[in-house]
């Protein structure tokens, strides 16, 4: 090797969690250096991989930043990286929404520097080779991959030529060992680079090809930050222009590619970068990275929660793409769908940070104000409808609500509504995780949605009172058969069977739902089909995800009841309550101002209570606070003689806020 190219590229990402003061301070701390940097010294060159929020701020608030870079642009200094718009990850997505991503990224860099970006990064380095063609169409001609994803026969410091249905694209491999360490010289780094890569390059058999090779390195913001303050970046470049002016070259990617021809045709197997795939195993447990690389669909099986955010995404992009009304209004739907497609929402940071609840459920809500778009470009066509299909992959029928007022899922596995969108553009309320004994030393059995059915003994009962898990799972953990189902009516009939531990009898549960424009009359009818008579408890458990994100403790949960003919307001913000011979009762989200009524047709006793769920944290060796949910249980004495059969029912109601009207002035 006689030369040895160093592509750099500076990253600046941002959260859909971001607002204005937080994009100004980044800016002023961060981003302007950038510029200032580039134009202060003539010898720079790196590229800039920003995201699309971002790049819209900056151009929008500061267009002193955008016009000076477009003048280093065109110095040939600085080049623009492409990327989704959202930063999002594409292999879970439909065609159309990857394009569209692309193109809306490459059309605000065109509008804020003049030039469209020729290569691009992609979230996590989350790959498919399905990818190709898209990419390729729109115009992408290089994409840079994390060297852990690349095969070792094809780790040669070159590009790779990876093939999909005909369609060709570079791929540039990003060295993470050899990011700039502050305490190692620029000049000691330089030559360290250059003798590391000719060693693991000197019999290779593409020196007949070519004297060259590339190394890409990346600079996360914050690193940037810490180099330009200690004058280490700016000392680098001096360095490479005095010392090494014959065997290193600093370039941009595009500049290098398009002078050197030679590429290594491989193939590059889905996956993601290494220290995300760690955590693809188990769940929120580091394992090592095997032969066969973890994919973003393992990933999604191991964290249900982010699965059951894609399955809602894909059902939105599904009826975008059917949608046949309002053309602006469709428009308008497709951008919010973009907006929930943020990678951040399906995957975790390297550092062990996982996506965090206030996150997904920004992007439920922005998938829900999709659905209400598309809802209203039908010009009052919008029906009613039940529908049952494999819903979320999972080898079982589902069944879809899409209601009024509100979408739901109710599932077969313990006969339970595991997602339920309310049309007041909110999140998904039944969008809870389950305590995990690593991390909260107790475990649950069960998938906390809505409306989870169990029988207790009363010693059991005495337990679960206090949000400890107890009993053998009968109905949360079995998976119920449909009796019958007329879509018409929307009428779901399920049944399920389990046996009582304490005196080992067998019984059997007949769930009914009946959905309508503002919620579900549910019947139960419990059945002891064994020779003796039992005593226990049946409790119904909703359990209401968070959406007050102030503070990892907030509790935007009020209680109130009706019992014993006496209105009162229940305090369990912080600890178990229970109230006795309940005819009434509202929980009301006071973040969205959205109440849920459950009206039993007979007296029941309630038990409510805040649950606390902990996880690892990169800040921390124990496991921290993530997050918590309102679990809220309708409970009955049960006295069941052999043979008999009982039933309960709920009127379940959902109340929005009514439209204000307007004043006239």
């Amino acid at each position: 090797m006689k030369l040895l190219n160093i592509c750099f590229y500076v990253t600046g990402a941002s959260s859909i969690l971001s607002h204005h003061d937080d994009f100004e301070k980044k800016y002023q701390s961060t981003y302007k250096n950038i510029a200032s940097f580039l134009y202060e010294h003539p010898e720079s060159c790196f590229s800039l991989s920003l995201s699309g929020p971002l790049v819209s701020w900056i151009n929008r608030e500061h267009s002193e930043f955008t016009q000076l870079l477009s003048k280093i642009i065109g110095q040939k200094k600085t080049e623009f990286l492409g990327s989704g718009y959202y930063n999002p990850v594409f292999p879970l997505l439909f065609a159309p929404d990857r394009t569209g991503q692309i193109e809306l990224m490459t059309s605000e860099l065109r509008r804020a520097v003049g030039k469209r970006p020729r290569g691009m990064t992609i979230s996590h380095s989350i790959w498919d080779n399905s990818l190709i063609p898209c990419f390729q169409s729109c115009g992408m001609e290089y994409v840079f991959l994390d060297n852990s994803l690349i095969p070792k026969e094809s780790q040669s410091y070159l590009p790779l030529l990876v093939s999909e249905q005909g369609k060709n694209m570079s791929v540039l491999g990003v060295s993470r060992e050899f990011i700039p360490n502050m305490l190692i010289a620029p000049r000691e780094y330089l030559r360290n680079l250059f003798d590391t890569v000719n060693y693991l390059t000197k019999d290779d058999s593409y020196n007949a090809f070519t004297d060259e090779r590339i190394v890409v390195v990346k600079i996360e913001e914050n690193q940037f930050q810490k180099l330009y303050d200690s004058k280490w970046f700016s000392k680098l470049f001096l360095a490479a222009k005095e010392f090494f002016p014959e065997s290193i070259k600093i370039t941009l990617p595009t500049e290098y590619l398009h002078r050197e021809q030679t590429r290594i045709p491989s193939y590059i197997p889905a996956g993601i970068r290494s220290d995300v795939a760690k955590w693809a195993k188990r769940p929120y447990e580091e394992s090592p990275v095997q032969s066969i690389q973890p994919t973003i669909f393992d990933f999604l099986l191991t964290y249900p929660q982010n699965k059951a955010l894609y399955d809602r995404m894909l059902y939105i992009s599904l009826l975008i793409n059917q949608s046949k009304g309002d053309k602006s209004r469709k428009k308008i739907a497709r951008e919010k769908l973009w907006i929930a497609q943020t990678g951040e929402a399906y995957i975790c940071d390297p550092d062990g940070v996982f996506a965090n609840n206030a996150v997904r459920q920004l992007a439920y809500r922005n998938l829900t104000e999709a659905e209400k778009l598309v809802r209203e470009a039908q010009n009052g066509d919008f029906k009613e409808t039940v529908s049952s299909y494999d819903y979320n992959s999972d080898g079982f029928n589902e069944y879809i609500c899409a209601m009024k007022q509100y979408n739901a899922c109710i599932s077969l596995k313990a006969a339970q509504i595991t997602e339920l969108d309310i049309m007041h553009n909110t999140g998904n309320y039944a969008d809870s995780p389950r305590r995990i004994k690593q991390f909260d030393k107790i475990e649950d059995k069960y998938h906390r949605g809505l409306f989870v059915d169990h029988l207790f003994s009363t010693e059991e009962f005495a337990e679960y009172k206090k949000g400890n898990p107890v009993g053998n799972g009968i109905f949360s953990q079995i998976v119920f058969k449909q009796l019958s189902f007329d879509a018409h009516r929307h009428e779901i009939k399920l049944t399920g069977t389990g046996t009582f531990s304490p005196i080992q009898a067998n019984v059997t549960l007949i769930k009914k739902y009946v959905a309508n424009s503002n919620g579900f009359m549910i019947q139960y009818i419990l059945k002891n089909e064994s020779a003796f008579d039992f005593k226990g408890v049946l409790a119904v458990e909703s359990n209401y995800a968070q959406t007050d994100f102030s503070s990892v403790k907030a509790n935007s949960y009020k209680v109130e009841t009706i019992a014993n003919n006496e209105k009162a307001e229940i305090d369990a913000k912080d600890s178990p309550r229970q109230v006795k011979k309940v005819s009434y009762a509202q929980i009301t989200d006071t973040s969205n101002d959205i109440s849920f009524i459950y009206e039993p047709n007979e007296l029941c006793d309630i038990a409510c209570m805040p649950l606390i769920f902990r996880r690892p944290s990169s800040v921390s060796d124990m496991p921290t606070i993530s997050g918590n949910a309102f679990m809220f249980s309708l409970c009955w004495n049960i006295e069941l003689e052999a043979g008999k059969e009982i039933e309960k029912t709920i009127n379940y109601s959902i109340i929005v806020p009514k439209k204000r009207a307007k004043k006239v002035k």
